[in-house]
């Protein structure tokens, strides 16, 4: 008998073993690769966009990787649905560039470690990135991206901060997308969530000028990221920018269920003598109805009365929350979760945060909720980006840029 078991088990791990040795690396090098060779590491392909046009991508199966070394990989359009995870990636110590990432559908596709821009090729509109936005999408991993419109931004004009590109779109037909230590910098919108049960984490949005984060489905996960440094005021620019904003994606108000908001780090700007300051709202939940939102651990540092602040709330929960302002303005940041209109608000609860004020409902079981100070807020300011370098560095690798600049508070 324990031969047999032996024996079955040898089989097994037979079985098993060559699917693992039988993952394959390709290679692509825009300087020295050509279409013509077989994409090894000593005869790499081309670009990126030449070998997702010409097929070759198909020459991939799951668990395969394809390594891009260093120079422009152009504007890359590919699909496809996997048996397994393929992993587009920068090779260790190369720097690929795109300027443009868009998989229009499929599922199990891994991006990491690439610049995206369109300062790459010739001009387009709107998102930089677009992941799941033209059929049925799911398992898609983009991480350690440094995505950019222009890295010098000095001589724009308020108009250029709102024709910026946006940054990433997670399509409205995708499920179980991961957005994950992305660094966004320099667009209208940053990121933007349409697909339900997905992630959001790590991410750095830095310099826009509308919404940094929006989250749009159910089951969204938005946590540890650091969003900053918001550009145009009203009435120049008409939206209401928020640091991460919820509203039900293509109808604006409608039910969106289940969604966490955890120790992200919401900053108004962090240079003092910033260029078209505009004043952003923090957390900002609004038309509604939501239901099950847990928004915990975040630290908001606005110039503006919304906080954070949930409409139409009911099972939602606020809790150890830090809210503040340090600008000389009227508007002193609050959490909010109160009646308006026609909302009806239930079962509820809002507590260990601090905030600048609470206007809480009846529906709102409220406990150890304090006014903030300079020394409490620094306190948990301090502690959320320990946590966030902890799990993702101080320096975003790809773009080598710290997430969080030192914010004087007194």
């Amino acid at each position: 008998m324990r031969n047999k078991i032996i024996f079955s088990f040898l089989a097994v791990f037979l079985l098993c073993r060559p699917a693992v040795l039988t993952a394959a690396v390709f290679y692509a090098d825009p300087v020295k690769g050509d279409m013509g060779n077989p994409g090894s590491e000593a005869k790499p392909w081309k670009t990126l966009a030449e070998v997702a046009q010409s097929g070759k991508l198909k020459a991939l199966a799951g668990g395969d990787t394809l390594l891009l070394r260093s120079g422009v990989h152009g504007a890359v359009t590919l699909a496809g649905d996997n048996s397994g995870v393929i992993t587009i990636a920068a090779e260790k110590g190369q720097k690929p560039e795109l300027s443009r990432l868009i998989l229009t559908k499929g599922s199990k596709w891994a991006f990491r470690g690439l610049i995206i821009s369109p300062s790459f090729g010739p001009a387009y509109e709107k998102y930089i990135v677009s992941l799941g936005d033209g059929g049925d999408s799911k398992e898609i991993v983009l991480e350690d991206c440094f995505i950019y419109s222009t890295l010098d931004t000095s001589s724009w004009t308020a108009k250029d901060w709102m024709n910026a590109n946006s940054g990433i779109n997670m399509g409205r037909a995708g499920v179980k997308i991961t957005l994950r230590n992305n660094y966004v910098l320099n667009t209208r919108f940053g990121i933007s969530l349409c697909a339900p049960d997905s992630l959001c984490e790590g991410n750095v949005v830095s310099d826009f000028s509308a919404d940094g984060v929006r989250t749009t489905r159910d089951a969204q996960v938005v946590q540890y990221n650091v969003i900053k440094n918001e550009y145009v005021p009203q009435p120049e620019d008409p939206n209401h920018d928020d640091g991460i904003q919820s509203f039900l994606f293509n109808a604006g108000g409608g039910l969106v269920s289940n969604v966490t908001i955890r120790g992200n780090i919401v900053i108004n700007r962090e240079d003092p003598a910033q260029k078209f300051p505009a004043s952003m709202q923090g957390l900002g939940f609004f038309d509604g109805p939501r239901d099950g939102f847990l928004v915990e651990k975040n630290v908001v540092l606005v110039d503006h009365y919304h906080g954070i602040s949930l409409y139409k709330a009911r099972n939602c929960k606020i809790i150890d929350n830090a809210v503040y302002s340090i600008w000389n303005s009227k508007a002193k940041p609050w959490i909010k979760m109160a009646e308006e209109k026609n909302d009806k608000n239930s079962n509820n609860t809002v507590s260990n945060n601090i905030a600048c004020s609470f206007i809480l409902d009846a529906s709102v079981k409220a406990e150890n909720n304090n006014k903030a100070d300079a020394a409490s807020f620094k306190k948990a300011l301090a502690s959320a980006l320990e946590e966030i370098n902890s799990k993702f560095g101080v320096l975003h690798e790809t773009s080598g840029r710290k997430r969080l600049g030192d914010i004087v508070i007194k």
